[in-house]
């Protein structure tokens, strides 16, 4: 059965998840199904391709130029490198053009110690009002001491753990998340599988509990032997989506500062269509585009909040999680 049309849930407050790119699966019923939430969503050069604004760029600047004190953005030290790609360095240079001062860049090579101040590369110790850190480590410091840190380490600890984020996402009424266990080795995989046929009738996913790119991740039909190498694992229900030309699809679906900006698709031949496993990129439909808005919105805002649980906790139990 499709998910029935829901009113779109616009977080009004994001204070936190402000860079945010949400992966989505369609399901045969034609429901959302949420399959991962991105610390630091990359495929904004494909946005640029596809979509041809500037809107994530100028969104986010806007949320920088609203702090007090001086944007600064976090590289590494031989940065900018030539063929980048789509790193820290393309990404700053779009946000320059809609900051309302010239940005301080700062090498995460010299700022990895907690500090209220950042060591800029001319040699300049510098309060940050905000600071765009890509996926870079950054020490607690900064988001504590009341810069704007975008993503902060606060998202991080909620995204960071598929389960962990799945949990915190299930109750939510636009999408759904695929069910999920913990599992440590390939016969925990077995167990689950012959205990819950019906769950895993279309097959099973396995991956790490923490990771990111589509690495480790075993997509696999009913009957394979399971590979949950290293331990640490998340085995869900296989979602098959509805297929275009034969072909398995997701969209990666942007939400900046609480707006919805629609997304991006990836498609590949085979089940694991991550970009970084060689799915495709393509625009993406307005029907599906619209499908998507409540749920990402509603995303966005379950996050924001379970972060904001975080941000508010005192600093040792902060650390400590």
């Amino acid at each position: 059965m499709q998910a029935s049309p829901t009113p779109p849930v616009m977080p009004t407050d994001v204070r936190h998840y402000v860079w945010a790119g949400f992966d989505f699966f369609i399901d045969r019923q034609g429901t959302p199904v949420l399959i991962e939430a991105n610390r630091a969503s990359h495929m904004l050069g494909e946005y640029v391709q596809f979509i041809g604004d500037e809107r994530p760029f100028d969104l986010t600047a806007g949320v920088m130029n609203r702090a007090a004190g001086p944007a600064c953005l976090l590289w590494r030290r031989n940065d900018p490198l030539p063929e980048g790609g789509e790193d820290a360095c393309f990404i700053g240079e779009r946000l320059m053009k809609h900051l309302a001062e010239p940005a301080v860049i700062c090498d995460v090579e010299d700022n990895q110690e907690p500090r209220t101040e950042l060591v800029a590369r001319d040699g300049r110790h510098v309060r940050p009002g905000s600071i765009f850190r890509w996926w870079y480590g950054l020490p607690w410091s900064y988001e504590r001491s009341g810069a704007t840190v975008i993503n902060p380490n606060s998202v991080w600890m909620v995204v960071r753990d598929k389960l962990v984020c799945s949990q915190i996402l299930a109750g939510a009424k636009s999408f759904r998340v695929p069910r999920s266990f913990a599992v440590e080795s390939d016969a925990d995989v077995r167990a689950l599988l012959a205990a819950n046929p019906e769950l895993f009738s279309d097959g099973f996913v396995v991956r790490p509990r923490v990771g990111w790119g589509g690495h480790g991740v075993q997509v696999a039909s009913r009957g394979e032997e399971p590979r949950a190498e290293g331990g640490n694992a998340v085995l869900s229900e296989r979602i098959i989506p509805s297929r275009a030309d034969r072909r398995f699809w997701e969209v990666r679906a942007f939400v900046m500062d609480g707006v919805y900006l629609g997304g991006i698709v990836h498609s590949s031949s085979a089940p694991n269509t991550n970009y970084w496993q060689g799915g495709t990129s393509e625009p993406l439909d307005e029907s599906t585009r619209r499908l998507l808005e409540a749920p990402s919105l509603e995303a966005a805002a379950l996050i924001d909040a379970a972060a904001n649980q975080i941000h508010v906790l005192p600093a040792t139990r902060r650390q400590a999680r």
